[in-house]
């Protein structure tokens, strides 16, 4: 058990500018030292437990111990040393106290705090480095995860000098005096009860993922995330044991609410508990990002044959997103469609209260809008833009067939530019009018043209916009729509959204984006017939 010692909002802030002044102090001595291998995965941008693992893969021998109370030993005197004594610091004293005072919380490095990663990988650099001059002495890999220390190699016989063997106790080893010594001469201590050795004839693993030819999830993890998958595909509902739900939530950050369908029933016993969808993104997350390492998609005629964890990922994602829905999802072509579109809202809120309120102070929005985010588009294998919408038309029908239970409350709307791009998107329907407000496709699939432009017979969402505003200079540059723009003089539209209609929402007349709303809730109103006839 760990406690977490959450900052409150204006400690945070100021802890989150002293992590990003010192994570660039980090970067810089990674460069400039002599290892160009990284040594310390932890708490680092591009590194993770997966580049870790690598580190270990397909080896003879692995071992790995535990660092006991590894922020808790970084204290406040230590901190203060070594940015006064550290040769890439040597900051004054005052410097050096302000820091450890800003970084510490009863003395000592805590649990939670934005700068407590970085500061601990600066102190901890001094034990990798002996470590990586134990391990070359020795013939082996060494790296490090936070507190979490692996030695791998390929000699027959593992250096007593990092671990000893129990004699007659099985497979019990003890880390050998060397390591020992040179992890207390920097202040550390091993914990005694983490302490692993694993041969290539058994399962090896590195920072929990098996390592002994490829890095990967272990078997029964997988199966478990399948089985929550199953259940919850045929009854809206699945379980978490208690142990894994602790799990995910270090690897996604767990909502409030439960699946979205409403259950009657309590769970099977108290070592089980309902699960979240977010905690089901998390572990899925999890588990496709470490397999992809190794993804062997095979390519067809028209599209590469998913992998078992793509497809069950995919489908998951669109259960979440498309299939249990407590509020109509709004699909845009891109993020800056999103930006106009709240903006408007915000302006027009006394005319649409069905899609938005004022609470406690701040907006809520009674709508979703879809992200389309890297890792989407990746599970998905679509591209931004109308090419994308256009794969996720042609996909939507077949990955709804394994979902059983009460879902599809609510329509799902695509927003798609009225001009020759829409062509993609146009080859995938039945009907292809778009001088129609909306367009019913299939299941609870709707697609919305923006309204056609006065006097023009093609219309992209930017043209609801007033001549004067699309005309604004930017740091003397001018708006180009187009995805390729000279830099030397246009900016794009995610400038244009953030620099322009966002800065100046209040004074930005968005009436021509009430035909959009008014589309929408024509869908809305459309759709709740059809759930009504159904019924």
């Amino acid at each position: 058990m760990r406690q977490i010692k959450a900052p409150i909002d204006q400690l945070k802030k100021l802890q989150r500018r002293l992590a990003g002044l010192l994570n660039q102090c980090f970067d810089e001595i990674n460069k400039k030292g002599k290892q160009k291998k990284s040594i310390s995965h932890g708490f680092r941008k591009k590194h993770s437990i997966i580049t870790n693992a690598n580190k270990h893969k397909n080896k003879r021998h692995v071992f790995n111990i535990d660092l006991e109370d590894f922020f808790p030993s970084i204290h406040f005197g230590r901190i203060q040393g070594f940015f006064i004594k550290n040769s890439h610091f040597q900051l004054e004293p005052e410097v050096a106290i302000t820091i450890a005072q800003i970084a510490c919380h009863d003395k000592v490095l805590p649990q939670g705090s934005p700068c407590s990663p970085i500061i601990s990988n600066l102190i901890g650099h001094l034990l990798d480095i002996r470590m990586v001059n134990l391990a070359k002495k020795t013939k082996c890999t060494y790296s490090r995860y936070a507190d979490d220390l692996t030695f791998s190699t390929n000699k027959k016989e593992f250096s007593p000098k990092i671990a000893i063997k129990v004699e007659g106790n099985g497979n019990e080893w003890i880390p050998g005096n060397d390591l020992i010594k040179e992890i207390e001469k920097v202040k550390f201590r091993i914990n005694k009860k983490k302490v692993s050795m694993q041969h290539k004839t058994a399962r090896q693993t590195a920072t929990g993922l098996v390592v002994n030819k490829k890095v990967n999830i272990k078997k029964e993890y997988y199966k478990k995330a399948r089985s929550m998958c199953h259940s919850l595909f045929e009854t809206d509902a699945f379980y978490l044991d208690k142990k894994l739900a602790e799990e995910s939530e270090e690897l996604e950050e767990v909502s409030t609410s439960h699946t979205g369908t409403s259950k009657s029933t309590e769970p099977k016993s108290d070592e089980f508990v309902f699960g979240t969808l977010n905690q089901l993104d998390g572990i899925l997350s999890f588990i496709y990002h470490v397999k992809k390492g190794h993804d062997s998609r095979k390519f067809t005629t028209k599209r590469y044959k998913p992998t078992a964890i793509l497809k069950l990922y995919r489908q998951f994602l669109f259960y979440k997103h498309f299939f249990s829905l407590n509020l109509p999802l709004i699909i845009c072509e891109g993020k800056t469609d999103i930006i106009y579109l709240r903006c408007a809202l915000r302006q027009l809120i006394d005319k649409y209260p069905e899609f938005i309120e004022r609470k406690n102070g701040d907006y809520k929005f009674k709508i979703r809008f879809l992200n389309l985010s890297a890792n989407f588009k990746d599970v998905f294998s679509v591209s931004a833009g109308t090419p994308g919408l256009a794969s996720l038309i042609e996909l939507y029908q077949e990955y709804m067939k394994p979902f059983k239970g009460a879902g599809k409350k609510q329509p799902v709307i695509m927003l798609v530019d009225n001009d020759d791009g829409a062509k993609d998107i146009k080859g995938k329907l039945k009907d292809k009018d778009f001088t129609k407000p909306f367009i019913y496709h299939l299941e609870n699939l709707y697609l919305v043209p923006v309204p056609f432009a006065e006097g023009s017979t093609k219309t992209a969402i930017e043209d609801l916009f007033e001549k004067s505003l699309l005309e604004i200079k930017v740091d003397g540059k001018t708006f180009n729509r187009n995805d390729k723009i000279d830099p030397e003089k246009e900016y794009g539209k995610m400038v244009f959204a953030k620099k322009v209609v966002e800065a100046k929402q209040e004074n930005i007349n968005f009436s021509t984006f009430e035909q959009i709303l008014d589309r929408f809730k024509g869908v809305i109103e459309n759709y709740k017939s059809k759930m009504e006839s159904a019924a």
